[in-house]
């Protein structure tokens, strides 16, 4: 009996240690609660923070305002093209309203700049022009396409092909380093006004598969029989946001005007009053369209650019918008992004059919990934106010037992019943 009674003693004090533990586990929920909640928390913002920082292309206002006496907002414009020969031809100018013209940027500029003047205006301030170039804020403009891109060495004085590969060309104009800060490896980029047109700048890629070096300033390319002198070399971005954007492509940049001298002759664009190079080769002639116009324009009322960006664009519709422009300046803050997100599939068929540059690809997935980072941000604080509140609530529920106890009388013990009154007084 003995043996069955220590036995059932043994079971009870488990069964009550088991009890206690759970009961301890139970009111130790808030806690968890709060933990998971910090951890969330420091997951979805941290990650947000490392996504938005990485895209400093999207950030170039906040650098401008600096120091400012005006707020500045960055605006982007995708048109389309046709490519005839696929990704290897250059996009070419289809329409008014679809497509943006070499020769529509003399007719933009004017009215950017006569918007930015009748707004500098209220201050008593005209930004007009100095010497032809745009006062007050800035601009530029690029398209992309494929080339297969040769490297070039000088042995026993003749030219020898010592390395061959399939290069995103990024030909620009304006002051496009202004828009897209790089770090330079070694030298710098092409000059807004050119002194060479037959420069190029090459991405960090390209120069280790070609030299396994960096410092490759002064060697030659050659791109369709066309010399091509090294003036830079910058540094891509490494994450996976920039691979999957194709940022760590083979990827050189040159002159907008050098287009008409590596794939044919372009036609005569008259217009184009800021300088900009046009090239002057020979074969089929083609309007080669600008992919993407970018311009930092100053903004005395909040939102007034945008209204003054679309405005300058020809034939551009509000109703049936054939051209995509994006406000680039807090693209990124979490009501952006939202508005982005909801309603559901609305931006993405208002961006169907564009073909978008590589770092507006890369903006779009950033916006994809700080949605979910917003939204595990949001629940960690949801629960961190419910972790809050059950603490709130659990201390509320002791003080609430410890009142009842020090209120309730105990017949068998008087002196206690004393001890309790003087413990409420107190």
């Amino acid at each position: 009996m003995r043996i069955i009674d220590k036995t059932k003693e043994i079971w009870n004090k488990s069964r009550e240690n088991t009890k206690r533990n759970l009961l301890k586990l139970i009111l130790a929920v808030p806690f968890w609660i709060i933990l998971a909640a910090l951890i969330l928390i420091a997951f979805g913002a941290g990650r947000a923070i490392f996504l938005s920082r990485a895209r400093q292309d999207r950030h170039v206002a906040e650098v401008w305002q600096k120091n400012a006496n005006v707020t500045y907002r960055h605006m982007s414009v995708y048109g389309n093209g046709i490519r005839a020969g696929g990704d290897t031809s250059p996009m070419t100018y289809i329409e008014g309203g679809k497509s943006i013209h070499l020769a529509d940027i003399a007719t933009i500029r004017q009215s950017l700049q006569s918007a930015a003047d009748t707004g500098s205006g209220a201050s008593g301030k005209k930004i007009g022009y100095v010497e032809g170039k745009l006062r007050g804020w800035e601009d530029c403009y690029s398209s992309t396409v494929m080339a297969t891109v040769n490297s070039m060495e000088v042995r026993d004085g003749q030219e020898v092909q010592t390395g061959s590969a399939t290069v995103q060309l990024v030909a620009v104009g304006g002051n496009y380093k202004a828009f897209h800060p790089y770090r330079y490896l070694s030298g710098g980029f092409l000059p807004e006004v050119p002194v060479d047109t037959n420069q190029i700048v090459i991405n960090d890629v390209l120069a280790w598969k070609f030299y396994r070096s960096y410092d490759v300033v002064g060697n030659i390319l050659t791109i369709n029989d066309q010399m091509f002198t090294i003036i830079g070399v910058v540094e891509e971005k490494n994450n996976k946001v920039a691979e999957l954007a194709g940022e760590q492509e083979n990827r050189a940049f040159i002159y907008f005007g050098t287009l008409g001298n590596i794939f044919g002759k372009k036609a005569d664009l008259s217009g184009d009053y800021n300088g900009d190079y046009e090239g002057n080769g020979s074969g089929a002639e083609a309007d080669y369209a600008i992919q993407c116009y970018e311009a930092m324009l100053p903004e005395l009322v909040k939102g007034v650019g945008v209204t003054d960006f679309k405005n300058a664009m020809p034939l551009y519709s509000y109703t049936n918008p054939l051209l995509y422009v994006s406000d680039d300046t807090g693209r990124f803050n979490v009501i952006r992004v939202f508005d982005t997100m909801f309603p559901l599939g609305e931006t993405d068929r208002a961006r169907l059919g564009f073909e978008f540059p590589y770092w507006e690809r890369a903006a779009q997935l950033t916006e994809d990934r700080l949605f979910y980072d917003y939204v595990i941000t949001g629940f960690g604080i949801l629960l961190l106010f419910v972790g809050a509140v059950m603490i709130g609530l659990k201390l509320r529920a002791r003080k609430a037992v410890r009142d009842d106890e020090l209120e309730a009388p105990d017949d068998d013990n008087p002196g206690e019943n004393a001890d309790k009154e003087l413990a409420l007084k107190a």
